[in-house]
């Protein structure tokens, strides 16, 4: 394991610094527009055109990568983080920024790819489990390191976005300097179509997109909530590092306990809880926003819970296809994820521009109350009783990134291969009523 992890320390090193800079320019952009008077509406709709940049990313990543290569790729959309980072403080129009916003997102999410199908080609089977969980700590930990920048200097001021420019570009050095082998791994990540997600496991279907409707507003807008309850940007640093922190550990003994119970009731009980968290939040930032400890701790347990949604859905998809099929199924739960992403920052910065920053939680509290609904409806219909004894899959914590990561993931035993030459015949030991994909 020592070998291996010294092997790939370049791309762990290089996945940090980006992720970092990536982080602290989010949360600068939503300080910064509301510095410059932009509304709650544009600043959702700015969180949106990144969530559709990362889409695009997705979907073009394996195409630039063949014609490009992995190194020079990366160099590439490392640039283009850079410079669009720059370009925000030169261009201070709403109409360049969103423009500025896609491009980003969408190098970011090739800049993932790279990454992700790097560590899946480099990491032997036996491995693949520790690499796929140090890779979500990673990710977490640099999201919430980013935010310590902001005790540095104003948002008002170049600084902060000069040393977001300078991560992003500093991001490129350890990848450049490996000897890494670049890896030949097929690229095109295996398709589930929709119909036959919805069929083969309908509540994880509605908790991925649930997960997108909350998280990327909370991702996108957290700063602007803070901030419309008088923190200091040092505070709202501290409100987005713990939030991020201390929700990515909850999130670990409410996915436990769906490997013990029946999951969909799990997901029900969590988006209940949600539900209710979010509403105590929005009762504090109206009456007591003035403590900032109490509004921590009710966004860590928002955050946990939130976080603990998506992997549990993906738990419960694995538990209902052949291990075979993992990749294809969750790679449909990614792109779903990837549309409420993009969905939920606009909806929310419609209410907020009525209610304003402070009512952000309340859109968390009407989405999953609807959730609620919707898997409550789903359970009804079901009328199946599931077992924790017949589960084929178990709960990992992880964050939504991008597809090449999930041949990485503990449930996988699959060896990504061309579409033609993937087994279709069901497992000796699958469930009678797995659902085999095509």
């Amino acid at each position: 394991m020592r070998s291996i992890l010294l092997s790939i320390t370049a791309l762990f090193f290089g996945l940090a610094l980006l992720l970092m800079g990536n982080s602290l320019l989010s949360t600068l952009l939503v300080i910064r527009g509301v510095s410059e008077g932009f509304s709650e509406q544009f600043l959702g709709l700015l969180s949106s055109s990144y969530y559709l940049g990362a889409l695009l990313g997705t979907w073009f990543a394996g195409r630039m990568i063949r014609q490009m290569g992995h190194i020079r790729c990366f160099t590439f959309c490392a640039a283009l983080l850079s410079c669009g980072t720059v370009l925000y403080v030169l261009l201070l129009s709403p109409v360049a920024w969103m423009i500025i916003r896609l491009l980003t997102g969408f190098g970011v999410f090739v800049l993932f790819t790279v990454i992700e199908s790097w560590l899946n080609g480099q990491t032997p089977d036996e491995y693949r489990s520790r690499i796929f969980s140090l890779y979500m700590v990673v990710q977490m930990l640099a999201a919430a390191a980013a935010q310590q920048f902001l005790h540095l200097d104003s948002a008002d001021a170049f600084t902060l976005f000069a040393i977001a420019a300078v991560l992003a570009s500093a991001a490129v050095m350890p990848v450049s300097w490996t000897r890494l082998q670049q890896p030949n791994v097929a690229l095109d990540m295996p398709k589930m179509d929709l119909p036959r997600l919805i069929e083969s496991a309908p509540v994880a279907v509605t908790a991925v997109v649930i997960s997108g409707l909350t998280l990327g507003p909370f991702w996108g807008l957290s700063p602007l909530f803070a901030a419309s309850l008088g923190y200091s940007e040092s505070q709202v640093a501290i409100f987005i590092s713990l939030a991020v922190l201390g929700g990515a550990a909850i999130q670990y003994p409410v996915g436990r306990l769906s490997d013990l119970i029946d999951r969909r009731l799990v997901i029900l009980g969590v988006l209940a809880a949600t539900s209710l968290i979010s509403l105590a939040l929005v009762a504090v930032a109206y009456l007591l926003p003035s403590h900032l400890w109490l509004v921590v701790i009710l966004a860590m347990l928002f955050v946990g819970l939130a976080l603990a949604v998506y992997p549990i859905g993906v738990a419960h998809l694995v538990d209902h296809i052949h291990k075979d099929h993992l990749v294809a199924g969750s790679s449909g739960l990614l792109l779903l994820y990837g549309l409420g992403s993009f969905i939920g920052p606009a909806l929310a910065g419609v209410g907020l521009q009525q209610l304003g920053g402070q009512s952000l939680p309340g859109f968390f509290a009407l989405v999953t109350l609807l959730a609620l609904l919707v898997v409550a409806w789903q359970l009804r219909q079901s009328r199946v009783v599931e077992k924790p004894t017949d589960y084929e899959g178990h709960f990992v914590a992880m964050v939504r990134t991008g597809p090449n990561v999930l041949p990485l993931h503990p449930d996988s035993e699959e060896e990504i291969e061309p579409p033609e030459e993937r087994r279709h015949e069901p497992r000796p030991d699958a469930p009678d009523d797995a659902t085999p994909i095509d």
